[in-house]
């Protein structure tokens, strides 16, 4: 890879700095298409598809609510692009964006009864596996599981035409790998990896991120049951807890948030309403960046006030409400205790903080190679600061996981559990 990697214009190649990235098997055939083009038009049309994934999550969650009004429309294209999961998935060529827009696509598919449509997206947000497990909690009818089914044997076929029987199993292997050598990063966004940036140990880290995980499931799958989550919104929560209970998530996987973000931006009311408001700013914002580029903090201030704007768009009303403040007041506050914290705290930035000259260990894999390119770059150190930032995204999801629920009960009349 290396050869192909420092090729490529912007790349120093007097060091290594290998970036591998994981995939599974049935993705060749689209990878490889973009391999045979030349670098520089692979990167326009990868671009362009991006750009075509973050307008068609933007439409579909629209879609999801029924609303066509064009203020709605400016809003979630306007929360999507000032939001920092998004343009860091287009800025680093992530195909979590693909696969946030696919699931969105696969919920209105099986919504309208689309087997092949609902099939088809399932296919494409398999793309980035870890994210594409929330659908699971949509398969409450024949046509979400005959389209899950479907989408699921296709997906083998090509893992076995690009890899082989062994297929499966390499990629499990590669997987346990790259999570091994990306346990505590400062680009994870895990309860693991924060639980380390405060101080815990290795094992401890780890079993919190285990305990977490754990949770995260019981708490969603009794939070459908008891409060009569319909299959959305049951795919909604499992889309909030989903950062708890993956061990592999990062600032750009924070996309799919922006599905049950627009939904609720235009469904929730009162109180819940003014959660998901906070729960935007939390999740919306790269906080992390603050410590990572203080230099650019204007930068991320500007695009989380554009956000907060969109947010006001995204309102059910013909005109603004108190609520609609919400999100202003909670970056603007947040940003006064993120800026000063992220320049007494500048975090690493791989691969700007790589030694001059450095050079991986001598027939290390690929996995291997990325982990001590991670420590040599100090993107392993602990820093509670770091950990505080990461953790107010996670901290959004929580909030926005609390909206959902809300949103429902109040729409069932109060519900069974209202108490």
């Amino acid at each position: 890879m290396w050869p192909v990697e420092r090729a490529i214009d912007a790349v120093d190649g007097s060091r290594d700095e290998l970036l591998p990235f994981v995939g599974p098997a049935a993705a060749l055939p689209l990878y490889g298409a973009l391999a045979r083009l030349p670098q520089p038009v692979a990167v326009r049309v990868w671009t362009v598809l991006l750009i075509a994934a973050a307008c068609g999550l933007a439409f579909a969650s629209l879609a999801l609510v029924r609303t066509r009004r064009v203020a709605a429309l400016a809003g979630a294209l306007l929360l999507g692009f000032a939001s920092g999961p998004e343009t860091s998935a287009i800025a680093l060529g992530q195909v979590a964006l693909v696969s946030a827009a696919a699931i969105a696509l696969a919920l209105l598919a099986f919504e309208r009864g689309a087997l092949a449509g609902g099939a088809l997206a399932t296919l494409t947000a398999a793309l980035q596996p870890n994210l594409t497990i929330a659908l699971a909690a949509r398969m409450r009818d024949r046509t979400a599981l005959a389209g899950a089914a479907l989408a699921a044997t296709v997906f083998a076929a090509l893992a076995l035409a690009g890899a082989g029987p062994r297929g499966l199993l390499a990629y499990a292997h590669r997987l346990g790998a790259h999570g091994a050598a990306e346990s505590f990063v400062t680009i994870q966004h895990t309860p693991a990896s924060i639980a380390w940036a405060f101080g815990a140990p290795a094992a401890g880290a780890l079993a919190a991120g285990a305990i977490c995980a754990l949770a995260a499931i019981a708490v969603t799958i009794v939070a459908t049951v008891r409060s009569k989550l319909d299959p959305l919104d049951g795919t909604l929560l499992a889309l909030v807890a989903l950062p708890f209970a993956v061990p592999f998530f990062h600032e750009h996987d924070f996309v799919v948030e922006l599905l049950p973000l627009t939904v609720l931006a235009l469904r929730a009311r009162g109180g819940a309403r003014f959660l998901s408001a906070f729960a935007a700013a939390l999740i919306c914002v790269n906080w992390l960046n603050f410590a990572q580029r203080p230099e650019a903090a204007a930068q991320t201030v500007v695009l989380g006030l554009a956000l907060a704007c969109a947010w006001v768009l995204l309102g059910p009303g013909s005109r603004a409400t108190r609520g609609d403040l919400v999100p202003f007041v909670a970056i603007a506050a947040l940003a006064c205790l993120a800026v000063p914290l992220g320049r007494a705290h500048p975090a690493p930035v791989w691969p700007d903080a790589l030694p001059a000259g450095y050079r991986a260990p001598a027939n290390a894999d690929a996995s291997a190679v990325w982990a001590d390119e991670q420590r040599a770059a100090g993107l392993t150190a602990r820093d509670p600061a770091w950990g505080a930032l990461r953790a107010l995204p996670l901290a959004g999801c929580i909030v926005l996981g609390i909206a959902v629920v809300r949103t429902r009960r109040r729409e069932n009349g109060g519900g069974p559990s209202s108490a």
